[in-house]
């Protein structure tokens, strides 16, 4: 039973990655231009708060980059399209959430290779391998005669 405990947690970790992969690259439900420019917007920082999204922000800066989404969008232009355009003009800076999903990913298959591997430490603790601190020492009776003799000589 404990033998099948490492293979079942790698097995665990590796669809808990591909379930998180798919899920990072789904493609979205198909959304109306006002949903996708508000969508767009809440992706972007605002170049002059820089901790809030274009969407949150009243500034100048931010009434202009949302007007400049919802052209684009009228325009016919993918999100994708959009979102390019705007890092090339400002940077990856301009977004506030990494491009790359498999970023977002990283973490949690980080998380789930710890536990695993906890999972796994604690286990082999619980076997009682010898030489280990869970392991008590195995005192065959040989050694109580040696320890018996040891003892005689010095109190003798």
């Amino acid at each position: 039973m404990r033998r099948l405990l490492l293979p079942a947690a790698a097995v665990a970790l590796l669809v808990a990655a591909a379930v998180l992969a798919v899920l990072a690259l789904a493609p979205r439900s198909g959304a109306t231009a006002a949903e996708r420019v508000q969508a767009l917007a809440g992706e972007m920082r605002c170049p002059d708060c820089q901790a809030l999204s274009v969407a949150e922000s009243r500034t100048q800066a931010a009434l202009a980059i949302r007007a400049e989404i919802e052209r684009q969008v009228a325009a016919g232009r993918t999100d994708d399209q959009v979102r390019d355009d705007f890092v090339a003009s400002y940077g990856e800076w301009i977004l506030l959430a990494p491009s790359e999903p498999l970023v977002w990913v990283l973490p949690a298959i980080a998380l789930l290779a710890g536990v695993a591997l906890l999972t796994a430490w604690f286990g082999v603790g619980r076997r009682g391998i010898p030489g280990s601190p869970a392991a008590p020492p195995q005192v065959g009776e040989a050694d109580r005669r040696r320890i018996h003799e040891e003892l005689e000589a010095l109190d003798g």
